[in-house]
């Protein structure tokens, strides 16, 4: 895998995590994670399919 895409995933992650944590309405957290998941998941596979 590209070190810059693990880099630019992990970074998508913690984002994610940080966001859910510092969230006060758990509804808006957990969509909020929902999104940056799949933006991750799209980018992963889009790149998956270039190779």
């Amino acid at each position: 895998m590209n070190k810059k895409l693990l880099i630019s995933q992990s970074i998508m992650w913690a984002a994610a995590i940080l966001v859910v944590s510092i969230v006060d309405e758990k509804q808006f957290g957990i969509s909020l994670l929902v999104i940056l998941a799949t933006a991750s998941l799209m980018n992963l596979r889009k790149i998956k399919s270039e190779e």
